[in-house]
């Protein structure tokens, strides 16, 4: 995942290209099984038919899955959006009551990390981002030094 600065008070992380080549994957392997399925909708049910058909919207949503994270310190927020073929979720968390950013290793998987958010309001962390220990700390250390927010190692 690349953090990089686009001005003062915005700053997106983008989406990596493993994400981005497995979304691509399974969804031209969904969309091929349709199509090759569609040749011969004359002889299915409608419950065939519909089940087909939310398989290939499913697998539109997964390739057009993005997203995208702003920080802004004017305002002092960070906006988390999730959008597919239009707007699902946006979730915006204030800076200042942040306490710190910690990474913590994932239960079960001894290789990867979580990167939490933990909130001076809330007794849970929020997750923010996971993958393997090296990634983690660089982008922790360049969000918390970016909000200027303390990073804590579990």
């Amino acid at each position: 995942m690349h953090f990089k600065q686009l001005s003062p008070t915005i700053a997106i992380m983008a989406k990596t290209r493993a994400q981005t080549i497995g979304r691509w994957i399974f969804a031209s392997l969904v969309a091929s099984l349709t199509l090759f399925n569609a040749l011969g909708f004359e002889h299915w049910s409608y419950a065939e038919v519909i089940i087909w058909s939310f398989i290939a919207l499913l697998s539109w949503h997964l390739l057009f899955a993005r997203r995208r994270i702003q920080f802004d310190l004017k305002q002092q927020l960070i906006t988390i959006n999730v959008s597919s073929l239009y707007p699902l979720t946006q979730q915006v968390i204030p800076i200042n009551h942040i306490a710190a950013f910690q990474i913590r290793q994932r239960l079960g998987q001894p290789h990867r990390y979580d990167l939490l958010i933990v909130m001076d309001t809330q007794i849970e962390p929020l997750r923010f981002q996971y993958g393997d220990l090296p990634q983690m700390k660089k982008l922790g250390q360049e969000i918390s030094q970016f909000c200027a927010v303390p990073l804590l190692f579990d």
